[in-house]
């Protein structure tokens, strides 16, 4: 059985870390506040929100996945679903269905799970008040916490700034529930909740999601290795994690691939380390084709320039000589693109691509 886990969400003996924003989310849940979590992907921004909310007593969590969001239906129906996965009660379930009519609802059960599914009427929920129906189910109950992840995708939803400025309004309305809005693009969440002319201006707090602390890691990671029948050299893990920019997600992406290269009883050291690459550059390399294949020429210059100065560079003439691009604002614009494909975020002055094993791919695979 595989030690680590990525790409799902943990709680429990599985979250490691993260005690002071543990606390500080606990109490804006507690208070019926409102924050918005902003981190990179596989930071572990959902599993820090739901570890907050798992020990909350008496308190729903309405889980609402925005990823991708196309239109106010889109939202009604996601938010809609959510209300009613969030509820156990049958009595109360039924209710529930009752004041979604207008969704026309059709009920089902999870075979896998037993829990309660519900779909809705392709279309229906694109009017105002078919949100407001679903905002009016939240406020019975004494206490929630709705989570909206991948909020920015609301920006790709036609008229939203209608529908920003609609959903202000009905969260205002809610004393009873707290809201936490998670993104894992940066500078539109910051444009949704910064910018004066966005609905959403100052309308929830801020909290950033970084690295979890080396050290505690660390011993979480070799913990994992020991109880896997395996022993890790001094430093191993500071290099992996170095190597992997500290995110979370990425360390223990790796640290799979390296316990597969490897075999009970055996002590790990660097000299492991080429064939876990290996293994990850196996499981990612078709995906990684598919990104390049999907980018212009001036783009994919531009990403395999700023991976071959170590994934991050400010716009200079240097980084204009690697990538190869003729003209700065060429670059700029090139960068641009990628940053909104989520492929380089932009940290100040810098850019930065985001997925380090990526960044090791262009380089040994293309150089």
């Amino acid at each position: 059985m595989l030690p680590f886990r990525f790409g799902m969400r943990v709680d429990g003996n599985e979250f490691c870390g993260r005690r002071q924003e543990l606390d500080q989310l606990r109490a804006y849940m507690e208070s019926s506040g409102r924050v918005y979590v902003v981190g990179e992907r596989r930071i572990g921004k959902t599993s820090l929100v739901f570890e907050a909310a798992r020990t909350l007593d008496g308190t729903r969590v309405v889980d609402v996945d925005l990823l991708a969001v196309r239109s106010l239906a889109d939202v009604t129906q996601r938010l809609a679903a959510a209300v009613v996965r969030a509820e156990t009660g049958q009595v109360r379930l039924l209710g529930l269905l009752k004041g979604l009519a207008q969704l026309r609802p059709t009920l089902g059960v999870d075979p896998s799970t037993g829990a309660p599914t519900v779909g809705f009427a392709p279309g229906a929920g694109g009017r105002p008040e078919s949100l407001e129906s679903v905002f009016a189910l939240i406020g019975q109950w004494p206490q929630a916490v709705v989570v909206l992840d991948e909020f920015q995708d609301i920006l790709s939803v036609p008229d939203h700034a209608a529908v920003l400025a609609q959903l202000r309004g009905l969260v205002q309305k809610q004393p009873r529930a707290s809201f936490v809005y998670c993104g894992s693009l940066r500078h539109r969440m910051e444009d949704i909740f910064t910018r004066d002319d966005s609905p959403f201006f100052k309308a929830a707090m801020r909290l950033q999601v970084g690295a979890i602390d080396r050290a505690e890691f660390r011993d979480f990671l070799a913990a994992k290795f020991v109880g896997a029948q395996r022993s890790v050299a001094p430093g191993l893990l500071d290099d992996i994690c170095e190597l992997c920019h500290d995110n979370p997600g990425d360390v223990q992406r790796f640290c799979t691939a390296l316990w597969q290269v490897t075999t009970d009883g055996q002590a790990l050291t660097a000299a492991e380390l080429p064939a876990a690459w290996e293994m990850v550059f196996a499981m990612h390399a078709q995906e990684y084709e598919v990104i390049l294949r999907n980018l212009s020429a001036q783009q994919s210059q531009a990403l395999r320039g700023l991976a071959a100065l170590g994934g991050r560079s400010r716009l200079t003439g240097e980084l204009l000589a690697a990538t190869g691009v003729a003209l700065l604002p060429s670059l700029a614009k090139a960068l641009s693109v990628l940053a909104g494909k989520g492929l380089v975020v932009k940290d100040g002055t810098e850019y930065r691509i985001c997925d380090p094993f990526l960044i090791r791919w262009l380089v040994t695979r293309l150089s």
